[in-house]
This record gives C-alpha cells, structure tokens and sequence, in this order.
C-alpha cells in the first residue's frame, strides 16, 4: 500500500506487482504509475513444471509423463497385453535417475510403468517409441542420452556391456575353491563356507601320512646317532602328535570352531542348520564352516540355514527349484515390533482397574 503525490491511496497485490515487472522486462510499462518503477526488480519467470514447488519434482514429473503416455495411448475397453518385463531395482533406479524415493514411491512408479508396458497399440511405430522410452527403466541397460515423447529422435539404448554377475548375491568361491555364502536374520549375521567332504577327508589322510613318514625318519635318525655312541638320553624327543582334523567322510558342521551340537543346545536350531542338505538330498557331502555373530540362538540358527542354503545353491544351480520351493533362498525380514510407550508389550496392554 503506497501514497502517490496526488493524495491517491493505491493498493498493488502481488498479481499486479507480477505484471507489472514483467511488462517492464519486456519494454513495455504499464499504463498506470507503479512505486517500483526505480527499484531493481527482476522479471518473475513462471516454473516449467506445475511440481516446481513440490518436495520431489522430478519424480512427480516422471510420474505425470507416465500418466500422460497411458492417457495418450489407451482406448476404452482395451485389454492389457500380458508382458513382463524386470524393472530396476529401488538403489539402482535412484542412481540412475538421481532421485531419492521411498519403497512406496518406488512401488508407485513401477506400477505406472507395467500399466505402460502392458498398453495394447497397433501402431508399430507408436509400439517401437514406447519401447524405447520404457527400455531406460530395465534392468541390465544403459543409455546414451535421456529419450524425450515430444516427437524428436530416439536414441537406441545400448545394452550393458559388464559382466553380469552370474547366480545368488551375497555368494561367491574364494581362491581354495570352497562356496562362501551369507545371511541374516533378525540381528545375527552369518557367514557358511563349503568345502566337498571328499576333499577334505584325502587332505586330512595326507596329513596322517605324512606325519607317520616323519617319525620314520626321526625314528632313523636316533638309531643313527645310538650307532654314533651318542647317549639315549641325548636322543630323547617329544613325539610329533598328528593333529586331530574334525574332517569325516560323512562331513562335518562347525559353527565358530565348534561343533554344531555343542554351538546349539536345541536340536530344532541344529535340525534348522542342516535342513538345507536334507532338502537336496546333499547330507553328508560338504564340510561346513559357520561364522556367526549377534542375536540369540534361533535367530543365529536360521541365519546359518540361509547362508548354507545359499552356498549349497551355488555348487549346483541346477536345484534351485528344489531349494527355492521350500522356501531357503529368501531371507525373513521380520522383526519384533518395539514396545511403546505405556504399555508393557508392543501391542499388550495392562487390565484395566476401576479405581
């Protein structure tokens, strides 16, 4: 609210301010005075995008630009073509677009891009466009440049030239050949290396054998150095003890250097360990190493069931039916729900008292 010379009160809202420093922007000044006709005021540029003033605007952007090309492309009473198609996942998707989402956002846009990839269009050159807009959010590929729907020229993706990682994550084979695997449950962490029990049982015969040729050769040695005249107490040794190896035919399981039935008191913890093999008909085969840490007994039992699961898919990928139908190649997520306050559970609440 400002006074001109002519006594004249005049009000200027924001709309008119606006206007005003835009018509001067563009040399054209408003008929009516304005007070900030001597002040230094930029021109006020509208934003391009209507989620300009939005938390995320790029990722509602994205979300409009889907909702746009469904809206453009489907007909009333059209039926989705059954196609299906892996999308990337959550952390990739935000390396790549360089947008922060939460699971649910993510859900959201993967539902927006299956609603777009199931479009039934008949027009090839339509289909081909589409494709080629969608392929950007797959998995396994990168691109060249972002590809725009406003008619210009679509770059082809280019395929990703990496080498893929071939089988379960979380596994790998180190350099003694043995299968390494993890997993978790709850708050434990478990680590299973697997080593063919055969293997293992010719390496602890060598160590047998050799030790025996060396109190051979000691043994000679004494008689050599009785021949010499030398006393028999000069020649007195200790034995050389040939280590005891926990390494059978039948294999062996142990849990941070112990043995599985000593680790676990329960036999429903060391049932869980070893179902793995149990469920492949493998029992007895490998040799297993654990190294577990944190959370209590079951949930270190079940850490280990997932992390040999694991490991014993990857010696033969070829069971992974067998596995993944009893459900040991994917991880339970579950955890105890906090308490809260006032109350002495989670969700327990005390009895009620009158008074």
């Amino acid at each position: 609210m400002f006074l001109l010379g002519s006594g004249r009160r005049v009000v200027w809202r924001a709309s008119q301010v606006r206007l005003a420093s835009q018509a001067a922007a563009a040399g054209n000044p408003p008929a009516d005075p304005s007070p900030f006709g001597d002040l230094d005021i930029r021109p006020v540029k509208r934003p391009d995008s209507a989620a300009y003033f939005m938390t995320k605007p790029k990722y509602h952007d994205l979300l409009a630009a889907l909702s746009n090309l469904i809206q453009h492309h489907r007909t009333p009473g059209m039926v989705p073509v059954e196609r299906r198609v892996k999308w990337e996942s959550l952390r990739a998707m935000q390396s790549k677009l360089n947008i922060k989402m939460n699971e649910n956002e993510y859900n959201a846009l993967v539902k927006r891009l299956n609603q777009a990839h199931r479009l039934r269009i008949d027009n090839q050159e339509d289909r081909e466009t589409v494709d080629a807009y969608l392929v950007q959010f797959t998995s396994g590929y990168q691109h060249i440049e972002v590809v725009n729907m406003d008619g210009t020229k679509v770059e082809q993706p280019q395929e990703n030239t990496e080498k893929k990682r071939v089988g379960l994550p979380h596994t790998r084979r180190d350099k003694h050949g043995r299968w390494v695997a993890s997993g978790w449950r709850k708050e434990a962490r478990a680590t299973a290396l697997l080593a063919l029990a055969s293997n293992m049982t010719q390496i602890s015969r060598r160590l047998t054998d050799l030790h025996a040729q060396i109190d051979g050769l000691l043994g000679d040695m004494d008689q050599a150095m009785l021949a010499s005249g030398m006393s028999a107490e000069a020649t007195e040794r200790d034995p050389v003890l040939t280590p005891e190896l926990p390494f059978t035919e039948f294999g062996a399981v142990l849990v941070n250097g112990r043995p599985l039935a000593e680790y676990f008191a329960r036999q429903s913890d060391r049932e869980s360990v070893i179902f793995p093999f149990e469920v492949a008909r493998q029992l007895g085969q490998f040799n297993v190493f654990l190294q577990v840490h944190g959370g209590g007994p079951s949930g270190q039992a079940e850490a280990c069931q997932l992390a040999v699961a694991r490991a014993l898919f990857s010696t033969n990928p070829s069971q992974l039916k067998v596995i993944s139908d009893a459900g040991l190649l994917q991880s339970d997520k579950r955890v105890v729900e906090r308490k809260k306050t006032g109350k002495p559970k989670a969700r327990k609440s005390y009895t009620w008292v009158k008074r």
